[in-house]
């Protein structure tokens, strides 16, 4: 006889639904403490991690080609100190080439401003013009009972011009602002507890640490599991395995983009110059090749004042539209051609995913660290849900044991089955 007081399976499966609900939300807010506990830390420690992070990037970017020579007969000390050196080198050179040219057109771009502002100003009364034409056109035409009527061409002129008068005023008005906005959110970006001066400091380290990077990463792709605080059981190897494979998307995002990166902006700089003649052009494909390693936004964030300058420039809406259409192009070869072929599907994110993801660590990092590191910090993640939550493979030796324990339950519930009952 059954025993009435033993749960039904409803109340069984009742029982396990709620149980696995109440670890699922310990997991869930477990795993927000810890995340929250690490980007607080992280942002009181960015003068310390920012240097270790460029470091660790470039190390990234360098680590092939010190392999390379390793592999043409090179002993690898000396292979670290001729990249080394090369990279230095190359780096104060460019340093030194563009920055006098660079401030050169950034003063010329001060001087012609307020050249720009009378011909934005010229083209608000040119429209204002036109509205005036196609007003005394209006009030030609027989039909007196329309409201359209009573906009006559002196009115309308008035109101174009009042109304260009107003949004130069406004420019002029909001431009201090908007820079020292712009100077408050870069200061967030390297600031901190050491603010500026701790950040310009901390820099002074990344060749130092640059150096170590290339010199023993051998050594610490080898050996870095060994100084995990765990004994050797399946939990350290399952740390180990997922780590390489975050380290493995953080290698492809970071020489891919960086390459993606330059080949943008040479695109944009020299189309910009060969088909429009824009005034800066070397300068917004220097920007295009620098933010595009925020991926989607750092082309929308360079469009903006290339079409205000061509707008300034030529005082017509056709320069502003080739401006437009060029970078249109770019984007369409970025996404159909090269990110498909240098990065592939490596990391796999939706573009919708990646604008949010920028939005998100620019406010959880702040500034221009969470938007660099939006990407991998979202691949990451990725990572960790697909392994644990989505599709999680199964070892080999733990399918077998499985497959043996559904072997032996089915022969057991055989034997039940053809066992007499009493």
């Amino acid at each position: 006889m059954a025993n009435s007081d033993s749960p039904t399976p409803f109340q069984k499966h009742l029982c396990w639904s709620a149980l696995t609900a109440l670890a699922g939300l310990i997991i869930v807010s477990v795993v927000i403490l810890v995340g929250w506990s690490v980007v607080t830390t992280c942002g009181y420690l960015k003068p310390v991690l920012t240097p270790i992070a460029i470091a660790a990037v470039m190390a990234y970017l360098l680590t092939p080609v010190v392999g390379l020579l390793c592999k043409w007969r090179f002993h690898r000390s000396w292979a670290v100190v001729l990249v080394f050196a090369l990279f230095i080198g190359g780096v104060a050179l460019i340093g030194f080439s563009v920055a006098p040219s660079l401030e050169h057109q950034g003063s010329i771009f001060a001087s012609k401003l307020p050249n720009y502002s009378q011909s934005i100003s010229s083209l608000a009364k040119q429209s204002a013009a036109e509205l005036q034409r196609l007003a005394t056109l209006r009030a030609s035409t027989p039909d007196h009972n329309s409201p359209l009527q009573e906009l006559t061409p002196e009115s309308i002129k008035l109101y174009g011009i009042e109304l260009a008068n107003k949004g130069i005023a406004w420019f002029q008005e909001k431009l201090p602002t908007i820079a020292t906005s712009a100077g408050s959110f870069l200061q967030r970006s390297i600031g901190g507890v050491f603010g500026i001066l701790g950040f310009l400091l901390s820099l002074i380290l990344v060749p130092v640490f640059l150096f170590f990077f290339l010199l023993e990463s051998p050594k610490i792709g080898s050996n870095w599991s060994q100084y995990l605080p765990l004994r050797s059981s399946p939990l350290k190897e399952e740390i180990v395995s997922l780590v390489n494979e975050i380290n493995d998307y953080l290698i492809h995002f970071f020489r891919g983009q960086l390459l993606v990166s330059l080949i943008d902006g040479a695109i944009v700089g020299l189309s910009l110059f060969v088909f429009v003649r824009l005034d800066f052009s070397f300068l917004i494909g220097l920007m295009v090749g620098i933010l595009c390693l925020i991926p989607y936004l750092g082309m929308a964030l360079c469009l903006v004042p290339a079409l205000l300058i061509a707008l300034a420039q030529y005082g017509d809406l056709i320069h502003p539209i080739w401006v437009l259409a060029i970078f249109l192009i770019a984007h369409n070869l970025d996404g159909i051609f090269i990110s498909p072929k240098i990065i592939g599907n490596s990391v796999g994110l939706h573009p919708m995913t990646i604008i949010i993801s920028v939005f998100a660590w620019t406010i959880l990092l702040g500034g221009l660290l969470g938007a660099l590191l939006a990407v991998p910090l979202t691949a990451t993640l990725k990572v960790l849900l697909r392994r644990y939550f989505w599709d999680r493979p199964v070892k080999p030796e733990v399918q077998q044991t499985l497959q043996i324990e559904e072997i032996v339950e089915k022969k057991i519930t055989s034997l039940t089955v053809e066992l007499p009952l009493d």
